[in-house]
């Protein structure tokens, strides 16, 4: 592994590495050190992208004909509601209903997407 020292950091970006470490728990070295490995890591071309997302999808079992929602969607709607038991929204019973029917394909993105804005208290800022 190589070593960088850095000198004359200026304090407004010291001061900001200083807190975001702080804020995920990790030390201001790490913090930089992911930051420098997110920023030049090697990234694929869109086309290799594509043609790695083809490769899986042509691995994956076919959706049931009557699926209201594609799997990657499916990831989104259990997230959505994961969050709203999670602050206490719904009840356990409600959670377990719909993670069948996200599990089933049985509903769709949007149908989740108006539920839980339905339920979600907080509005985004500029609304």
């Amino acid at each position: 592994m190589a070593t960088l020292t850095i000198r004359n950091l200026p304090e407004e970006v010291h001061d900001r590495l200083r807190r975001e470490a702080a804020a995920n728990r990790r030390s201001m070295e790490e913090e930089a050190r992911r930051a420098l490995a997110e920023r030049y890591r090697p990234r694929l071309p869109p086309e290799e992208i594509m043609k790695r997302v083809e490769e899986q999808r042509a691995k994956s079992p076919p959706l049931p004909p009557d699926a209201k929602m594609k799997l990657s969607e499916s990831i989104i709607a259990g997230r959505r509601i994961e969050t709203l038991y999670e602050e206490g929204l719904i009840s356990v019973d409600e959670r377990k209903a719909w993670d069948d029917r996200i599990r089933r394909l049985a509903v769709s993105l949007a149908e989740i997407e108006n539920f839980f804005k339905t339920k979600w208290p907080w509005k985004p800022s500029g609304s």
